[in-house]
């Protein structure tokens, strides 16, 4: 039974937390924007910075630039519901990946918007880097999926400037509500995958009033302990690499060796 009241209570910390960030998102000023280029991308486009906390709690505290992108609709007349994409990764950019959604949605942006949003501690918000694989030791980079001596000397550089507890699904989508307010938009279309979609289905938990429809592509469900099982899947998938080679007829000679 222990389990099922861990998963209870983090559920009811988590609403909590839900309930206490929703009711600090105060009202967003204008957010500015003006004609930028996006790489690969042809049509008109506005861009923008939102500045927001890092920690909502203290006014007083760090603020982040939040980057946005807008890829306006092609009638010059946009509905009021843009197409907004949550990023997977976790840690990809949106605003990089513009002409590529740009493409994806080209039918859609007819009558309505893209909007990119870099979320915080990524792109060109306030990004959180770290460098856990060196090309020089490629055997390493296989045996080890997450290097526990890189991660740890990461995160003790990221920390001296940053409060890495505020980089969570919960702030990226109080982070997303008030992009959302200060361009003026009414409920959203939300086309998440991977870590993206569970961005999304925090966002329609905190704001269910700001999303009109929503894809969710390769589903990570919320009560998945995200990163601990990496490694068993990607062991898995390499495990099943020399029965897929055979089936399809090519030789095994040069996969390596373990």
């Amino acid at each position: 039974m222990r389990p099922k009241t861990v998963s209870i209570a983090r559920d009811f910390r988590t609403l909590a937390a839900l309930f206490l960030l929703c009711a600090s998102t105060a009202t967003a000023a204008n957010l500015p924007t003006s004609p930028c280029e996006l790489p690969g991308v042809a049509r008109p486009a506005r861009c923008g910075v939102l500045d927001v906390l890092e920690d909502p709690s203290q006014p007083g505290g760090r603020r982040l630039p939040i980057h946005v992108a807008v890829i306006s609709a092609a009638s010059g007349k946009a509905l009021s519901d843009p197409i907004v994409v949550l990023m997977g990764g976790p840690g990809e950019d949106a605003i990089s990946a513009a002409a590529i959604y740009a493409a994806q949605f080209a039918p859609l942006l007819e009558h309505r918007d893209l909007l990119l949003v870099d979320q915080r501690g990524t792109g060109s918000s306030a990004r959180l880097k770290c460098d856990l694989f060196s090309t020089e030791t490629a055997a390493e980079n296989l045996r080890d999926f997450f290097p526990r001596a890189a991660i740890e000397s990461c995160k003790v550089r990221l920390q001296a400037a940053a409060d890495l507890t505020r980089y969570t699904y919960l702030y990226f989508a109080r982070d997303l509500e008030q992009v959302r307010r200060a361009l003026g938009y009414e409920p959203v279309n939300l086309f998440a995958g991977s870590y993206g979609t569970r961005a999304a289905q925090v966002y329609m938990r905190a704001y269910p009033q700001s999303v009109r429809t929503a894809y969710l592509g390769s589903v990570v469900p919320m009560d998945l302990e995200g990163a601990l099982d990496f490694a068993k899947t990607a062991q898995t998938a390499i495990d099943h690499i020399p029965n897929w080679v055979s089936r399809h007829g090519r030789s095994t000679r040069q996969l390596p060796k373990r």
